[in-house]
Order: structure tokens, then C-alpha cells, then sequence
């Protein structure tokens, strides 16, 4: 962790300042969340601010202000300023006598950076440029940092009932509230009717009684701030989950999702409960998990995440964990189904996106390239999820040295390099040679459809093969009975040609369409001859289908 001291208001160079380092904040891609708690706001600071606010909402997925209107010290017009920018804002209101809403803190977090500034400063021009005020900035990594990630867990849990939007003090800027503050005399007015604004000084320099004809705002150059720096700590305050943990978990956990039921459905513990045992519980629970490794046995991991217990803050982890074993869940139904029999669990990556385990493979593949760091794909495999793939025998990487290839894993090869060749326009309605690896695969395939059907078996060819294998041919025109088919087509192309020729004898137009096209009437009329030659020869049992054929159809034929 980094710590800088941020000053401004003894001297005139004003190095480290905190409205350079706000803007700068905000313009930086580090940094994708942005929370700002302040007790005072002024049109000053709101629009010194307003250009690099603009910028993060295209970077930032959240920015949300806890803005302050004890004391008359927030003006209408500020508000109006964020409301205008559609900037998400929250009106903090404790009408409890001699408590004022009072912190000054803007807290950025990244994947890989996270940046406090708390001090002195409100959102005035005067808090973040003119005045003599006095704050922090901490810079530390997200993920690796301990005394980073301890900060940031003691604020949020301080500032849970506000940051999950649960405390009753809070109210959601709109333009109805704002009428209400000003009917209620909570903030002042900047503008007056002469449209000049008034800036004063008092309470944070912006709500004086004297009167001013002007604002100035002097040259400053508020994008001269530094940029996030690389820190690191070597300071260890390593929790383990002991034997005792172990004795008390059934109890603790139910009476925590007791907790979420009957008060906090957020799932966070707030630092006020009376239960002061589930509280520190929950505490360690969560320093336990951000420790990483087996920090957290992975039963007990298991549970919490059943309970919906909130890793990472308010639940974006905890979310993100739960999407993922809904998709590991995915490819155990898609092992059981294929093969529930083998060792091993292997995904190929289908490229046919009509796939039905399409988007297994794709996740899968994804899997692969977290766990060999490839930023592109998301964040490295945790400890949970590495051994909840090891926990099915997920096959990363083949080596014939270490394992022999599961016999299903080679099928569903089998299946894609099908899909390949079903790509190809081409070879619509037709199978590969059997001269190919893939056409005698496909045809031992279809070989034991039939036989599994003929004998009334189901150990030859698995349900979901069936289906996945079927779904392939069919959509290029194919039937598992392919000779047969092939049969089929060719004699109903026959039965066509009797019928054409037949249809020209019955308008007397023969002869013209022989002297037109004598070769396609030849055609035709070999293609007659051939069938009547053929069913001579269809005499036993295997070929009653096609003399069916023929009867429904008409077509003379001898009769035996």
C-alpha cells in the first residue's frame, strides 16, 4: 500500500491536491466503480468535476454520490448540476439533533487497483482547490493487498446501510426531492435573480450571509494529478479456520441465514447487531476467503456459497461464483448424459452454434484460458474452481503418457469433425466415404442405431448420442438408415419419370416433347425401364418396402 498526503492552501503549488486527483480518478480505465460521501456540494464543485464525470460514465459501471444537506451547507444548484448529468445521488438526511452527515471520503475500485482519498475536502470548489484542507490517498493492488483489502471491508461494512441503499435515511435525488429540500430550507440558492452566482464562505465557504456579487474561479489546472502507482506489502495477518470454527459453523451459519431472512437481506453483518459473535464470524469469514488458498476449506466454502453469503463487498463475487457453478452444473449434466460411465470429463468446443452443448464447450474453453492467465478471458481460476473441475477429472491438456483418451471424449472428436464436414455446402444430403476416418466412424454409428433398435437393446449407443448424432444428420439431409434412403430416393426419382411420361401420353404431347427434348424423354423412359428391371429382383422379405412403394404409387410392375 501507498500512502500520499494530500494538501492545499498554504502555498501556491499545490502538487498533490485532491481535485487533481479526483479528475485524474476518474479519467484513469483502472478504476471501474466510484463512491464519493460528502457532507457539502456546491455548483463550484460539481462543475469543476462535471467534464471527467462525463468521461467515467463511459468507463466506470458505477458512480454513485452520498451527498449531505446538514447545516445549509449543499446548494440547489449543485444538486441540479448532478441531476442534469444523470449522475446516481443520494441524499443523506439524520434529523436527529447535533448529528451532522459529515465524511469526506471518494473511494475508486478496479480489478487490479483501488484508490481512498478521505479528508477534509467536500465537493466545493473551495474543498477541493482553494481552501486550506488536509487529506489521504491510499493506492493499493485489489486483490493481492491485505491491509488494502482489511480498508476496504471495515468501510464498507461502516458504511453497509448506505451502500445497499437499506438505511431509511437515505432518498434518491430526483427533482421532486429537490423541491422538497428547498421548501424545507436544507439547502441554499447560488443564483440570484440577477443570474450572477453566489459563492460564499461559510460552513465549507458556500452558504454565508454575506452577500458577494460574483464567483471567481481562478486558473487551475485540475488535470495534473498522478496516475495509480504499483504498491505491494509484505506485512502477514494470516487467519486459519480452526478446530473450534469447525464446531460452531452448522450453528453460526443457520443463525446467519436466520440474519438475512429477518433483517438484512443483503447478507451483510452490519457492525451494529447485538449478535456479537455472528458478527465477528462473519468478519472472519470473510478474511479467511480474500486470503485465497485453502485459507477456507472448501466444504465450508461451499456452504457459505449455497447461503449466498456476500464474497467480495455487497455480492458482485459472490454473484459471479454463483453464475459459474451454475455453468459448471452444465457440463456434469453434459458428462452424465454422454457418458456417465467414464473416467474422465472432456468438452470438446463445437463450432456448430446450433449445438445444443454449444455453449458447454464454448465455457469450457473459456476455463481453459483463465487457468493458464489469459487477462483477456477474465480472472485467474480460484482455489474453488480448480477443485470443482479436478473434483469431475476435467480433462485440460491431453498426454498419452499420463492417461489413456476416454473412449467418449474421442465420440464427441468424432462428432465435431462431422460438423466440419457438414459445413461444406457441398455435402448437403450425402455421408463421407467410407475410405475416411469419419465415414467409417459415421457408419459404425449408424450400424449400431439400427442393431440397438433390431435387438431391443440400449448398450450400444447412448440416448444423448442418438439425439446429438441425429439432430447432425438431419439437418443435412441425412436418415440413420442411409442406404435405405438412398434406395428410396432413387426409386421415387424413378416413379417421377413414369409419372411425367405418363401424364405427356395422356395429353397426347409425346411426340412433340420427343422432337423438343428427345434426350430427356430418353432419359425418362431408361429410367422406367430400369425400375421395372429392378423389381424383378426384389424377392425376399427385405424388399417388401419397396414393392409398397410401388403399389402406393401405381407403377405396372410383374407381379410374382
Amino acid at each position: 500500500m501507498k500512502a500520499t498526503f494530500l494538501g492545499h492552501g498554504l502555498d501556491k503549488g499545490d502538487k498533490n491536491n485532491v481535485g487533481k486527483q479526483i479528475a485524474v480518478s476518474l479519467e484513469s480505465k483502472e478504476y471501474s466503480s466510484f463512491y464519493g460521501f460528502v457532507a457539502f456540494a456546491s455548483i463550484s464543485g460539481t462543475k469543476m468535476l462535471e467534464p471527467f464525470l462525463k468521461k467515467a460514465k463511459s468507463n466506470y459501471e458505477k458512480i454513485r454520490f452520498y451527498i449531505g444537506v446538514d447545516n445549509r451547507g449543499t446548494s440547489k444548484e449543485a444538486l441540479e448540476s448532478l441531476l442534469k448529468q444523470n449522475i446516481e445521488t443520494y441524499i443523506y438526511r439524520d434529523k436527529r439533533k447535533f448529528v451532522t452527515y459529515h465524511p469526506k471520503l471518494f473511494l475508486f475500485e478496479g480489478k487490479k487497483f483501488t484508490r481512498v482519498i478521505i479528508g477534509s475536502s467536500n465537493l466545493t470548489s473551495q474543498g477541493i482547490k482553494t481552501n486550506l484542507e488536509s487529506s489521504i490517498q491510499l493506492d493499493f493492488r485489489t486483490k493481492t493487498d491485505k491491509q488494502g483489502q482489511k480498508l476496504i471491508d471495515e468501510i464498507k461494512t461502516y458504511y453497509s446501510d448506505l451502500l445497499d441503499l437499506s438505511s431509511p435515511k437515505l432518498q434518491l435525488l430526483s427533482y421532486e426531492l429537490l423541491e422538497e429540500l428547498i421548501k424545507e430550507n436544507l439547502l441554499f440558492i447560488q443564483f440570484r435573480e440577477s443570474g450572477k452566482i453566489e459563492e460564499p464562505k461559510n460552513n465549507d465557504g458556500d452558504n454565508s450571509d454575506i452577500e458577494e456579487d460574483n464567483i471567481e474561479i481562478t486558473d487551475f489546472n485540475i488535470k495534473s494529478g498522478f496516475e495509480q502507482e504499483d504498491t505491494s506489502t509484505n506485512r502477514s495477518n494470516k487467519k486459519s479456520f480452526g478446530d473450534s470454527d469447525y464446531e460452531k459453523f452448522d450453528t453460526l451459519i443457520e443463525r446467519y441465514i436466520d440474519y438475512k431472512k429477518t433483517k438484512r437481506p443483503s447478507g451483510i453483518v452490519s457492525k451494529h447487531t447485538e449478535d456479537r459473535e455472528l458478527f465477528n464470524w462473519y468478519q472472519k469469514m470473510h478474511k479467511l476467503y480474500n486470503q485465497g488458498g485453502d485459507s477456507l476449506p472448501f466444504e465450508i466454502f461451499e456452504r457459505l456459497l449455497d447461503a449466498e453469503f456476500p464474497f467480495g463487498g455487497i455480492g458482485r463475487e459472490r454473484k459471479r461464483l454463483i453464475k459459474w457453478n451454475k455453468d459448471f452444473n452444465k457440463v456434469v449434466e453434459y458428462k452424465n448424459k454422454v457418458d456417465p460411465k467414464s473416467e474422465y470429463t472432456y468438452v470438446p468446443q463445437f463450432k456448430n452454434k446450433s449445438n445444443p452443448y454449444y455453449e458447454v464447450g464454448r465455457w469450457c474453453a473459456w476455463q481453459k484460458q483463465r487457468r493458464k492467465g489469459n487477462k483477456n478471458y477474465g480472472p485467474k481460476l480460484t482455489e474453488y474452481e480448480e477443485r470443482k473441475m479436478q473434483s469431475i477429472n476435467f480433462v485440460w491438456e491431453f498426454d498419452s503418457k499420463m492417461y489413456s483418451r476416454p473412449k467418449d471424449d474421442e465420440w464427441s472428436d468424432s462428432l465435431v469433425e462431422l460438423e466440419n464436414y457438414y459445413n461444406k455446402k457441398k455435402n448437403f444430403r450425402t455421408v463421407p466415404s467410407q475410405k475416411t476416418y469419419i465415414g467409417h466412424w459415421l457408419n459404425d454409428q449408424m450400424t449400431s442405431k439400427l442393431r440397438q433398435e433390431r435387438e431391443n437393446r440400449t448398450d450400444l449407443i447412448s440416448e444423448i448420442r442418438v439425439e446429438m448424432l441425429g439432430n447432425l444428420l438431419a439437418k443435412n439431409g441425412v436418415e440413420w438408415e442411409w442406404e435405405k434412403q438412398k434406395h428410396r430416393e432413387g426409386i421415387e426419382n424413378k416413379i417421377n419419370s413414369w409419372r411425367f411420361v405418363l401424364e405427356l401420353e395422356n395429353k397426347n404431347e409425346i411426340e412433340k416433347f420427343r422432337k423438343e427434348k428427345p434426350k430427356v424423354l430418353k432419359k425418362h423412359r431408361d429410367n422406367i425401364a430400369q425400375l421395372r428391371s429392378q423389381s424383378k429382383k426384389w424377392n425376399n422379405d427385405k424388399n417388401r418396402w419397396k414393392y409398397e412403394l410401388l403399389d402406393k404409387a401405381r407403377f405396372p410392375y410383374e407381379k410374382k
